[in-house]
């Protein structure tokens, strides 16, 4: 049976209700991938850490970004193949933090300098045990040191200037959350956090009406 262009849209909303699903359940078996970013050295870290965003990709081939919310222990290499992750939570304050920074800052962030500034400034929020110093790299308990051994004072304060001006950007926003912030737990590797975006509301509007349509189209080919 031949479907017409205007099938296929009225049947892409109810697809994208399908994967939005997929994408909130409680356990998702994923591998992990490659690291998007660049060297730099935290008090959280080792000398030499390659920080910046995860790519993984789930058992359906598709991959997805996260950041890491948990330094205790490290990543699971691309050897150990796929792993189960739980959904996890964060506390409310953490959730807060993490809401603001990826509502303010995420959608700005494309480069590997970003994207591992951006990390560090995720680690500062879930490490740092003084409110005081959520906000400001160069103090509090978890702090950013230097890019690598061979790096200039210039640019390891350039690098600490990007990762506080996101930092900045999240103790000041005050508007609406944009993503859709998920935990995934493992017992033996990284916990890391993903971000999904949240709809608008024209596009729950968009996707009920394409719905309701999908349902009417049913019913006439039903009666005929």
């Amino acid at each position: 049976m031949m479907t017409s262009k205007k099938t296929n849209w009225l049947i892409a909303p109810m697809l994208a209700l399908t994967l939005s699903g997929a994408a909130y359940a409680d356990s998702w078996d994923v591998r992990y991938e490659s690291t998007d970013g660049i060297i730099a050295t935290t008090s959280g870290t080792q000398n030499g850490y390659l920080t910046g965003a995860m790519t993984f990709v789930n058992t359906q081939g598709s991959s997805f970004e996260a950041f890491c919310v948990e330094l205790a222990q490290g990543h699971a290499p691309s050897s150990a193949g796929f792993l189960s992750y739980t959904k996890g939570s964060f506390t409310i304050q953490q959730e807060g933090l993490l809401q603001s920074l990826f509502s303010s800052s995420y959608v700005s962030v494309s480069t590997a300098e970003q994207k591992a500034a951006f990390q560090v400034a995720v680690w500062k929020i879930m490490e740092e045990t003084s409110p005081a110093a959520k906000f400001d790299l160069s103090g509090g308990s978890f702090q950013f040191w230097y890019l690598s051994e061979t790096s200039t004072q210039a640019q390891d304060a350039s690098f600490a200037a990007l990762a506080n001006s996101y930092l900045l950007a999240a103790s000041n926003y005050s508007g609406p959350a944009q993503y859709q912030l998920t935990k995934l737990v493992n017992g033996t590797y990284q916990d890391f956090v993903v971000a999904n975006p949240v709809p608008e509301p024209e596009t729950y509007a968009l996707l009920l009406a394409g719905l309701g349509a999908v349902g009417l189209v049913v019913r006439r080919r039903r009666v005929h």
